[in-house]
C-alpha cells in the first residue's frame, strides 16, 4: 500500500524539483528541459504500466465497483496534476512555450491555469485559448493526449469485466438473503 502511494508522489516531486532548479537557476534551461522531457516520457510509460497492472489484477480477482472507480479517479487526477506540473515547469523554463498564458500572474494563478490546460488536454476538449508553441510543449501535450486516450481505452475495454464482476457479487449477495 505504501509503495502505491509513494511512487505517484515521487513522480510529481521530481517535476517540482525541476521547477525549483529552474526557479533558483541552479541548472541551465536546456538541461532542465531535457530532464523534464525524460521525466514526462518516463512518467507516461510508468502510468501505462501501472494501469495495465491494475487491470490485470482485476482480471484475477473479484473487486468492488467503488474500488475500480476510486482507482480511475485517483489516476486521472494524478495524471492531470503531474502534467500540469510539467507544463508549468516548461513555461517557467521557456515562457514562450505556450501561447495564451497571461503574463505577470502570481505563481498560483499560473499553476491553476496549467491545471485547467491539463484538464482540457486530458479530456481532449482543447478550447484553443492556450496551445503549445514550442516543440517541447507539443511533445508534452501529445504525451498527455496519448496517455489519456490509452487510459480511457483501457477503462472502456474493461467495462465488460467490471459488469461481470459486479454481476457475480450481486448473485452471491442475492443467494445469501
Amino acid at each position: 500500500m505504501l509503495k502505491s502511494v509513494i511512487q505517484p508522489i515521487a513522480v510529481i516531486l521530481i517535476g517540482v524539483i525541476v521547477f525549483l532548479l529552474d526557479y533558483f537557476e541552479r541548472v541551465g534551461p536546456g538541461a532542465n528541459e531535457l530532464v523534464l522531457f525524460l521525466l514526462t516520457i518516463g512518467k507516461s510509460v510508468y502510468f501505462v504500466i501501472l494501469t495495465f497492472g491494475r487491470i490485470r489484477k482485476t482480471l484475477d480477482t473479484e473487486f468492488f465497483y467503488h474500488e475500480f472507480l476510486s482507482f480511475i479517479l485517483y489516476y486521472v487526477l494524478l495524471i492531470i496534476l503531474s502534467f500540469a506540473v510539467d507544463f508549468y515547469c516548461l513555461f517557467r523554463i521557456d515562457n514562450t512555450a505556450f501561447l495564451g498564458i497571461q503574463q505577470k500572474q502570481t505563481i498560483l494563478d499560473e499553476f491553476v491555469t496549467f491545471i485547467y490546460f491539463s484538464i482540457a488536454t486530458f479530456t481532449t476538449v482543447g478550447f484553443g485559448d492556450i496551445f503549445p508553441r514550442s516543440t517541447s510543449a507539443q511533445v508534452f501535450v501529445s504525451a498527455e493526449v496519448l496517455l489519456a486516450f490509452s487510459f480511457n481505452i483501457l477503462i472502456i475495454a474493461n467495462i465488460v469485466h467490471i459488469r461481470e464482476s459486479l454481476g457475480k457479487k450481486e448473485g452471491k449477495s442475492g443467494n445469501k438473503g
